[in-house]
């Protein structure tokens, strides 16, 4: 009787398993690395339209409905059809009034054609109004942009206050330059809350403050101030869950205030997470921001 043949079991070579586990390893990080990038393409792309309410007691409730859009630190930010998307998004918006709160430009930036262009486009929708932010204290072209802008019919506020009326409400309108303005020119600092005590209105006229660096807010309360409107932050360029913004200019890691609606001593401001981005040039979870306020009255 033949004894059965025995058959030897197939044993795997090392080196092939090894290579093995090694590709398909290498193909997962590689897809992983792709949904990534492609996700913070789409988010550094994507724009946000935001809109608060704000309550002004110094306002009749005659006045409901008044619009501010807010377009801030763009940083002459012109990818792909990005200019004419936040055109399009204010249009539609349809704003009693635009609020430019600094940082059209980049200290960088070479050319103005794309921010003047889109700025007499923004002064056909609705009176249009600029503050200095640092940026545009350190450029080389900041006397050009100034000139371009009030050629364009855009109102430069420069430490100074306006009256502005809309739908039969008067406003003060009220612009304070970057710090960063006198800095650059070697001049001492002022203090915003001096300058504000003797630009703001008295109590019952409703009073607006175009100021770019959101960290002063303390010196923009008690003097009159019923709305600010700034930006700088850039949103904490990455936002985390529950914690919020990452780190922003000026207030370091974590910051206070970053974006969104924040109240101290009857001024509420506005913080823009802005359009554009300046040295750090990616965002994470913290798209662009244009900025609607629509502002009601108490009485």
């Amino acid at each position: 009787m033949t004894a059965p043949l025995s058959v030897a079991p197939r044993r795997s070579v090392p080196g092939r398993s090894l290579r093995e586990r090694f590709l398909r390893t290498a193909l997962v990080a590689v897809l992983v690395l792709l949904l990534v990038a492609g996700w913070l393409l789409w988010d550094n792309r994507r724009l946000d339209v935001t809109d608060y309410d704000v309550a002004v007691p110094s306002l009749p409730t005659s006045a409901e409905g008044l619009r501010i859009a807010q377009v801030s630190d763009l940083h002459a930010a012109d990818f792909g059809t990005f200019q004419d998307r936040v055109l399009a998004a204010v249009d539609t918006s349809r704003p009693d009034l635009i609020a430019l709160t600094g940082d059209l430009i980049d200290y960088r930036t070479s050319d103005l054609t794309g921010v003047l262009e889109l700025v007499e486009q923004l002064q056909l929708i609705a009176p249009t109004y600029f503050v200095l932010g640092n940026h545009e204290a350190d450029s080389p072209l900041r006397d050009e942009l100034l000139a371009g802008l009030e050629g364009r019919g855009i109102v430069v506020l420069r430490d100074e206050a306006v009256q502005v009326g809309i739908g039969g409400t008067e406003l003060t309108l009220i612009g304070l330059d970057d710090p960063r303005v006198r800095a650059a020119a070697g001049l001492p600092a002022r203090d915003p809350a001096a300058l504000l005590a003797r630009l703001a209105p008295s109590e019952r006229e409703t009073a607006i403050l175009l100021a770019h660096r959101p960290e002063l807010l303390e010196s923009y309360t008690r003097q009159g101030i019923d709305l600010v409107l700034s930006g700088h932050a850039h949103g904490g360029q990455v936002r985390l869950p529950i914690v919020g913004g990452l780190y922003a200019p000026h207030q370091g890691w974590l910051p206070e205030l970053s974006e969104g609606v924040h109240e101290r001593g009857g001024t509420t401001m506005v913080i823009s997470r802005g359009l554009g981005n300046s040295i750090a040039a990616v965002r994470v979870n913290d798209p662009r921001e244009l900025v609607l306020v629509e502002l009601h009255g108490t009485e």
